[in-house]
């Protein structure tokens, strides 16, 4: 069984199958480093820092995710651990490459390591330790890619869809609905945001849900992101910082 530190750590992972149409947002994707505090129904869990940037190799994407858990946070949250995407942005959208999540130690049963290849339309390697070979299908999406797919739609102006994201060793499938908009107060300064809400296919409304705030003025990213049990605020992250990494894009 995995450690409670590798499932804590995926479920804040969380908190951030469809095929899209050509993308031609691919430059405006920026590469930048984001932070946010945490707090888990009223007391602070520490920040979590979100870092794209781009693979100096093939010029692909990495996007990283580390936690910097407070003390009562780091007993159930490993300051060593490391969430780690490589992905391409083309034509039908994000399209995973590999996906690594570690929670800094060497125990196998407590790394997951995945590549994707489209053209055997398999996805493999090994989950929580164990061996994994999965069917492969365009648009699926890893924990954290899914976040760059939601960007670039919402970068080519298109509301959020359906997506089908990869969870261990099950696909999920998010929908999100858009619901309304907001002028809200953050460490960045006041932001007008657009508000989204996903939720699970299938859960019919019961369960838990995600909502998220999406600042336009920040290349879409978000600023404010709760999740939801009950009607009341369970897991909630605030932006602290944003730095852009990189040279700015060109302008039209």
């Amino acid at each position: 069984m995995p450690s409670r530190k590798v499932r804590f750590f995926g479920a804040l992972l969380l908190s951030l199958s469809v095929t899209l149409p050509r993308v031609s947002a691919a430059d405006e994707l920026r590469p930048h480093e984001i932070t946010f505090h945490t707090t888990f129904k009223g007391f602070s869990a520490g920040d979590l820092k979100l870092t794209l940037k781009r693979d100096k190799g093939t010029g692909d994407f990495i996007y990283e995710t580390r936690a910097f858990p407070s003390f009562l946070a780091s007993l159930v949250v490993s300051p060593e651990s490391l969430e780690r995407s490589w992905f391409h942005v083309g034509e039908s959208g994000v399209e995973p490459r590999r996906y690594l999540l570690t929670d800094g130690g060497h125990d196998p049963e407590h790394q997951t390591d995945i590549n994707y290849d489209p053209l055997k339309r398999r996805v493999s390697g090994r989950v929580e330790g164990k061996p994994y070979d999965g069917p492969f299908e365009v648009g699926l999406q890893d924990i954290n890619s899914i976040r760059a797919a939601l960007l670039v739609d919402l970068l080519a102006g298109r509301d959020p869809g359906e997506y089908a994201m990869l969870d261990g060793r099950e696909v999920k499938r998010y929908v999100y609905t858009r619901r309304g908009s907001a002028r809200i107060s953050t460490e960045l300064g006041e932001l007008d945001t657009v508000i989204f809400e996903s939720e699970r296919r299938g859960s019919q409304g019961g369960g838990r849900t995600w909502r998220y705030w999406y600042a336009p003025s920040m290349g879409w990213l978000p600023v404010r992101i709760e999740q939801r049990e009950d009607g009341r605020a369970r897991l909630t992250f605030t932006v602290r910082t944003l730095r852009w990494l990189g040279d700015p894009p060109s302008p039209n």
